[in-house]
């Protein structure tokens, strides 16, 4: 639960006007929130604004929303989030992920359980909508709709803004380890996650373009 007054609609727009600087809300919010289809049942952006969550949950008939920035009881927009989800009506559910790190073993598991309960259609975000949001639109499409990872093409520069060749390709080097590693003894990507995967030794094997970091770091200050 938030520390914020969110009890009326005055009190509202003063945690919404903190949210624009505070998180840097105003690029989102009047630029770039980077929303866009995965399939008929799923959808991803940046963190969407109670704007964006009034227009595109009735547009799209969305049942869930799944925050990949895990709750953040400090932070305005969460909190202006939660409660448009619960005014609309809606499931808003979190998970804590990173883009510029590798998933762990139980963020797998958790992605893969939520995936498996919740209410279609569902919105993932994270911050800006690059690299946590294709992580999730990688495991949705694999999992639930049957598509081979290599052709779910969800982690790319254009249009969603996500860098590999920084530390955020740790998400990518994740999946084409994967395929490597069982490309001539096949296993189910949470057999793979269970038995063989090494966080530590692809985290020391990855080597991120150092001006492609200061940009995702200094520049773009993904999470």
């Amino acid at each position: 639960m938030s520390g914020f007054d969110l009890s009326t609609p005055a009190a509202r727009r003063r945690v919404y006007a903190r949210a624009l600087w505070a998180d840097d809300g105003w690029v989102r919010e009047f630029g770039l929130n980077n929303f866009h289809r995965i399939s008929e049942r799923a959808f991803r952006s940046g963190q969407p604004s109670p704007r964006h969550l009034s227009l595109r949950i009735p547009r799209h008939g969305i049942r869930t929303v799944i925050n990949l920035r895990g709750e953040e009881p400090d932070n305005p927009m969460l909190a202006l989030e939660a409660d448009a989800c619960e005014r609309l009506g809606v499931r808003l559910e979190h998970l804590r992920t990173y883009s510029r790190d590798l998933p762990t073993r139980e963020v797998i598991h958790q992605a893969h359980e939520l995936l498996q309960r919740i209410e279609y259609p569902v919105w993932f975000h994270c911050k800006s909508g690059a690299d946590r949001a294709g992580l999730m639109a990688t495991l949705y499409l694999h999992w639930i709709e049957g598509v081979p990872l290599e052709q779910t093409r969800q982690l790319k520069l254009w249009p969603y803004f996500h860098y590999r060749y920084a530390k955020t390709g740790l998400l990518d080097y994740f999946f084409e380890t994967y395929l490597k590693d069982t490309a001539e003894r096949p296993m189910s990507l949470l057999e793979w996650v269970d038995t063989r995967y090494d966080p530590k030794r692809l985290k020391r094997a990855f080597k991120p373009v150092p001006v492609m970091d200061a940009l995702v770091d200094r520049l773009l200050r993904r999470e």
